[in-house]
């Protein structure tokens, strides 16, 4: 967490001329810098988590030498140039565009050459103040997400256990079909967001599905 009086001190210090608006367009950052009274006062009032107003704070002072620099000099001239470090931020236009960047580069490397579909899966409204509440409970929809998967992959044998009324063995294990030895192995990639397009709470995972899938019983 920034301390509020050193950042207080480094805004007064610096003035932030690089937070500015980008082709005519606001940044986060310059809404986030012209609008910092406001924010401070919503996390005294304990609107804001700490790990949101470390952000925003972060976020601002991207370019400056708040967040740490590296010295250059050269052997021959002696002269010094001075290299801020970023602020990695998800909020940052640079940091935040970079890091999407190099995370769908990553998946493309690993992904295989198939048809895939796009699958979003929501939550009823009246049980999203649960959520808010406990944001661990987030990490659930990722399970349920990839269990319903799992389910749809696997929809022959979960018919042929449901019509002979065999007893299905649970297991420690929240992932459904994980420890079958003949199931259907499939590929997706989940993504949470926690709003929607009118920027309210909305938890709901975005998943990307490969259209095939391995038969482990055919590999043997």
């Amino acid at each position: 967490m920034i301390d509020d009086t050193n950042y207080a001190d480094c805004l007064a210090l610096y003035n932030f001329s690089h937070v500015d608006k980008i082709k005519g367009k606001e940044s986060f950052s310059y809404i986030f810098n012209d609008n910092i009274n406001y924010i401070r006062s919503l996390y005294n009032r304990g609107k804001i988590r700490n790990v949101t107003y470390d952000t925003i704070q972060k976020t601002i002072l991207y370019g400056s030498i708040y967040l740490g620099y590296d010295l250059f000099v050269c052997p021959h001239s002696g002269n010094e140039s001075i290299v801020p470090h970023k602020c990695h931020s998800k909020l940052c236009t640079s940091c935040g565009s970079k890091e999407a960047k190099l995370r769908a580069v990553h998946i493309f490397s690993i992904a295989l050459d198939a048809k895939h579909r796009h699958i979003v899966f929501t939550i009823p409204k009246h049980l999203r103040s649960y959520f808010i509440k406990d944001r661990s409970l987030l990490n659930l929809l990722f399970i349920g997400a990839r269990n319903t998967l799992a389910c749809v992959f696997n929809d022959a044998k979960y018919r042929k256990i449901k019509m002979k009324k065999l007893f299905i063995k649970k297991h420690k294990c929240p992932y459904s079909y994980k420890n079958d030895r003949n199931k259907i192995v499939f590929g997706s990639v989940l993504t949470l967001h926690t709003f929607g397009r009118d920027l309210k709470w909305n938890p709901h995972i975005h998943c990307l599905v490969c259209e095939e899938a391995l038969d482990t019983k055919k590999i043997k």
